[in-house]
């Protein structure tokens, strides 16, 4: 009887150092998956509230210049001296697009900050398309922190999927003022390189992979966007059936290439770099 309560303990024992090892082994599984290393620092991700998009955007946008066209010899590739190696160019046919963000005047002030996440096709009549991920944001009070910013920021890679696109950035400003428009930064794939050793054959983007297209569209769609209220925050997700374009361009054809061009004056076309014009 004694040697049958003995054993018992022994099994009450062991069952629940095999518990605690199982709960501390969830709890640490529940943490990694909600920490998101941003820059090299963990992000105390909780878990988001999901409603539906307002149907107005919290930002007005334009195309304000696009370029597609041939690869310039000088931009080919280039030799890195930190790695010690030719760094060649992924695209033969790059594209260079800059956008114009101005604040709708309906945005909403209840909340403390938005990010609104567009999606970027840049589309060839031959049917190869490149996709990019931009997103555009603003504080509206000065108490939102960097932390606040990094919570916020880590929820595009949840929209921006990079099985679709091939990069992504954003533009951000606080107190944004209703009446400011502000450019992005360059998206498209000039200026993306590779290095030699892994370079095999163009991108599977390359825009003249199907050979050199006739005609280039770019469109901009709203893929949704964050929200932060009190700490708190939202995100609102656009359903693939209202992905409609919130500006689109047929670009005319220009030189050995395709332009749109709503930033500088067309004798300032003449004679500068066609992918960065504002340099």
């Amino acid at each position: 009887m004694i040697k049958n309560i003995m054993i018992r303990k022994k099994t009450l024992i062991f069952a629940s150092v095999v518990a605690l090892m199982i709960l501390s082994l969830l709890t640490t599984i529940y943490a990694s998956t909600h920490l998101t290393p941003l820059d090299g620092k963990a992000v105390n991700r909780v878990t988001p509230s999901i409603e539906p998009v307002s149907p107005e955007s919290n930002f007005q946008v334009e195309i304000a210049y696009a370029y597609v066209g041939p690869l310039p010899p000088d931009k080919a590739s280039y030799f890195d001296p930190k790695t010690n190696e030719t760094m060649i160019h992924r695209s033969k046919y790059p594209s260079s697009v800059f956008l114009d963000f101005t604040p709708a005047p309906s945005m909403t002030s209840s909340v403390d900050a938005v990010i609104e996440v567009y999606g970027v096709r840049i589309v060839a009549d031959t049917g190869i398309t490149e996709y990019y991920g931009w997103t555009v944001g603003t504080a509206n009070y000065s108490a939102f922190t960097q932390d606040d910013f990094a919570t916020m920021n880590s929820y595009r890679g949840d929209m921006i999927h990079q099985s679709i696109y091939q990069t992504k950035g954003g533009t951000w400003c606080y107190n944004w003022a209703v009446d400011r428009s502000v450019l992005s930064k360059t998206i498209g794939s000039v200026g993306i390189y590779t290095t030699n050793s892994t370079f095999t054959q163009p991108s599977s983007s390359d825009l003249s992979r199907a050979g050199t297209p006739n005609a280039i569209s770019v469109e901009v769609y709203r893929i949704g966007y964050i929200t932060m209220t009190n700490g708190s925050v939202t995100i609102h997700e656009e359903s693939e059936t209202d992905n409609k374009p919130v500006a689109q361009v047929q670009l005319s054809k220009y030189e050995d290439g395709f332009i749109c061009n709503n930033l500088i004056s067309t004798e300032q076309l003449q004679g500068i770099d066609l992918f960065h014009p504002q340099r």
